[in-house]
């Protein structure tokens, strides 16, 4: 019994146009001779990254995607805190608008790493 198969035996429906391949591979050199994943006569679209839940994966399993996009998020909200603190607001202020929107960003699925 295939994944789809399972699928319809459990009353769950398969979205193909949604559906998205990453193949893990650690080689240096990948192998293009991987034949496309085929459900309900649609090819399966092969992607080198995805973003699920906030987290970039990407298909050697390493965490460079998604450190760079936590990067570029957190520079620009101390960028935001740092025009706050230009434009005089008191530091308890500065201190919640750091907790809540840079150090949240910052701290997002933490545990997985």
């Amino acid at each position: 019994m295939d994944f789809v198969d399972w699928c319809e035996l459990n009353h769950l429906q398969v979205n193909a146009s949604k559906t998205k391949e990453m193949v893990i591979d650690f080689s240096r050199k990948p192998s293009s001779d991987i034949a496309p994943v085929n459900i309900q006569g649609l090819d399966i679209e092969r992607v080198r990254t995805y973003k699920y839940l906030g987290v970039h994966l990407n298909n050697k399993l390493d965490w460079t995607d998604n450190t760079d996009s936590l990067y570029k998020r957190g520079q620009s909200r101390l960028y935001m805190l740092r025009r706050l603190g230009s434009f005089g607001v008191c530091r308890p202020l500065l201190r919640t608008f750091y907790e809540t929107v840079v150090a949240s960003v910052v701290s997002y699925a933490v545990v997985v790493c």
